[in-house]
């Protein structure tokens, strides 16, 4: 099973698990008369069972784009969550208040890293300004030091995760978003490929492919993930079955083409650059690629290729994106700028 496909599978049990959790919780609360905690948990559970069933959508999903679209159930619910417990920090007869200790991890769940960091600062701050300058609750020092308490169990709970990948990052074969292996094994894989061209003496190419800046930039950073899963997609779909592609960068991949020679690369590489571009623009944004190639010469060895490929790309970028180029055309070009400076001096 795909990555992203096994990550919505266990997502949507999760939230089954969580749904049927506050659902007892909410029926335990109407059992011992406490009736807004019940409603707030009958409420979560309502949202909760929700976002289970928009991910289960998901499953269902052949589009990369559809399948990674975040749903707005769970911002919906998350923002929910916040604001009965913030209104129950600064009023003591509302029982929502305990409902802050789970709200950091359930944001590091929904959201990456990054994000969830800076919301849960955000809500930690507010959560001590209503406990320590508005609240009079006999209560809100007993909340505010189960929520510190609660929060550093967080964060050890993410630092433990983090140390855990890096670990474990070495090794992974492929990256998790676009399905390209990762760059780690880039390096090993092209020397295999020189020293089996060579020996066959067959022709090799490499291609540095890149999304252009001008759309990339210009679209919102929750939708890059979507791109870039697009992209991968592209690439699995249009290259051969011994091709391979890697994740250099963010939005910046190499691809090793076997038994290609520089005038088959280029073609594909403008095969490459027409179809990444109709199937990742849409009718409000423009979405180009450009590619730069280069092939095996005598002398060359891993690092140097790579170098000449992502050459070529950089000069396809400079000269206006959306276009392919190759180290022949890029040196040859850079020959006469020189020559036309030496003449000019």
């Amino acid at each position: 099973m795909p990555q992203t496909r096994l990550s919505n599978t266990i997502r949507t049990r999760s939230y089954q698990y969580a749904a049927a959790i506050t659902a007892f919780l909410a029926l335990a609360g109407l059992l011992v008369g406490k009736l807004e905690g019940a409603i707030v948990a009958a409420v979560f559970s309502i949202l909760l069972i929700l976002n289970s069933l928009f991910e289960k959508q998901r499953l269902l999903e052949k589009d990369p784009q559809k399948s990674l679209r975040r749903s707005s159930w769970t911002h919906i619910t998350l923002l929910f969550l916040a604001a009965v417990s913030l209104l129950s920090a600064t009023n003591s007869e509302y029982a929502a208040s305990p409902w802050s200790f789970i709200l950091p991890l359930l944001l590091l769940f929904f959201y990456p890293l990054k994000t969830a960091l800076i919301a849960t600062a955000i809500y930690s701050f507010c959560l001590v300004v209503i406990l320590t300058q508005i609240s009079d609750s006999a209560e809100k020092l007993e909340l505010l030091i189960n929520y510190m308490l609660c929060l550093a169990l967080t964060a050890g709970f993410v630092y433990l995760r983090e140390i855990k990948d890096q670990q474990l990052k070495p090794l992974r074969r492929t990256d998790n978003l676009t399905q390209a292996s990762i760059k780690e094994r880039l390096n090993d894989d092209l020397v295999k490929e020189i020293q089996r061209s060579e020996r066959e003496g067959t022709e090799l190419t490499v291609m540095a492919l890149a999304i252009d800046d001008q759309g990339f930039d210009h679209i919102d950073a929750a939708d890059h993930d979507v791109l870039l899963s697009k992209l991968g997609h592209v690439l699995h779909e249009n290259l051969r079955a011994f091709d391979s592609y890697y994740r250099w960068k963010d939005h910046e991949f190499l691809i090793v083409f076997p038994y290609t020679n520089t005038q088959e690369g280029m073609k594909t590489a403008e095969n490459l650059r027409v179809i990444a571009k109709d199937s990742l623009s849409d009718a409000n944004m423009p979405i180009t690629v450009s590619i730069g190639a280069a092939s095996l010469n005598v002398g060359d060895n891993a690092d140097s290729l790579l170098k000449k490929s992502l050459s070529a790309l950089q000069q396809a970028q400079r000269r206006g994106q959306n276009r392919t180029r190759s180290y022949v055309d890029a040196e040859t070009n850079t020959s006469k700028v020189r020559a036309a400076t030496d003449t000019l001096g």
